[in-house]
């Protein structure tokens, strides 16, 4: 009896062991690793809200001048645990798509308290209803930043950003970020930063990156690929991507990132 006992509390930890293994699996809700140069692959207690959403052709301009009126309001009011990252139009790429980039300093507890605020804000709901009109598809992932990607603190005015989505294969994520947190010290002076999402389209990565124009865009990418140790970086990641998708922004002009 004592035998067969032992062998069931077993068999439990092991049924629990792989029933978590394999909700992480699922969920994405890998756990914090560090590369070899000890940096957290996952800035904590940051949560970005990434909103994208495709505008019926012919009503953008209304669609960003309702968002003008009311945008920039939530980002000002100070009983709401979030703040206007930044808002673009895709001006070459997927055309009619609009990224609202909000960000949650508190983690998911400000993103909850968020949610039960707006809920109570009724001339919100109203704009968020009337905004709806206007769209063909729209969806919502929750992201954290990657650590290694540098803290873009320069407000730069008149420049275009450039966002390139990545769908990953499952389990590559800690591959992929060590082999960036590389890549990316080499162009540090073009990064903006880099999600990871966490609920949405799970296993997609987000890499946004700053220019003066598209020539700017050209010069900067032709040097980087024209040194050995970025090239062998990103080459190791192809493997990894199941789908890319590049889209170059115009941000808003209310947008606090520009």
């Amino acid at each position: 009896m004592l035998f067969l006992s032992r062998q069931l509390q077993t068999s439990r930890r092991l049924l629990s062991t792989w029933v978590d293994t394999f909700d992480k699996y699922l969920m994405g809700s890998e756990p914090v690793v560090k590369d070899k140069h000890s940096k957290l692959l996952a800035k904590r207690g940051l949560i970005y809200n990434v909103e994208i959403q495709d505008v019926k052709p012919g009503y953008l301009s209304d669609y960003l001048s309702n968002a003008e009126k009311v945008l920039p309001d939530i980002h000002a009011d100070q009983k709401l645990p979030v703040e206007l990252y930044g808002q673009f139009h895709v001006q070459m790429g997927q055309l009619d798509r609009v990224y609202t980039i909000w960000r949650h300093s508190g983690g998911y507890g400000d993103v909850d308290k968020t949610q039960i605020q707006l809920a109570k804000m009724m001339d919100y709901q109203e704009f968020v209803k009337q905004q709806g009109k206007l769209l063909q598809k729209r969806e919502q992932q929750l992201c954290y930043e990657f650590a290694f990607w540098p803290t873009y603190d320069d407000y730069f005015d008149g420049g275009i950003f450039e966002i390139r989505s990545y769908s990953l294969k499952a389990g590559c994520l800690y591959e992929w970020a060590n082999a960036w947190s590389k890549a990316v010290s080499l162009r540090e002076k073009d990064a903006v930063m880099g999600l990871c999402s966490q609920i949405g389209d799970m296993y997609t990565v987000h890499h946004i990156w700053r220019y003066m124009d598209l020539e700017h865009r050209k010069n900067e990418r032709d040097m980087a690929w024209q040194s050995g140790e970025w090239a062998n970086l990103v080459i190791r990641t192809v493997p990894m991507i199941r789908n890319l998708t590049v889209n170059i922004l115009k941000p808003a002009e209310y947008s606090p990132l520009r």
